[in-house]
């Protein structure tokens, strides 16, 4: 199920450079295809949910797409 939601994520990223992918250090490889395919859309930041949160938040105020 992740793998088909990351897929579906890179396809609509490729259409739309304002959609954004904010992790908080998620790890097991499950966004490296991600990172690796769009590095200006991809941001991780660590493990700090709240900052994460904000970061999204102000993001989006911006026009971007985020998905966190």
């Amino acid at each position: 199920m992740r793998d088909t939601f990351v897929a579906t994520l890179m396809e609509l990223a490729r259409s739309d450079p304002r959609i954004v992918v904010i992790t908080g250090d998620l790890g097991f490889g499950v966004l490296d295809k991600f990172a690796a395919a769009f590095p200006g859309q991809f941001v991780n930041a660590g493990v700090a949910e709240q900052s994460m949160t904000g970061i999204a938040a102000g993001m989006a105020l911006e026009g971007r797409k985020v998905f966190t």
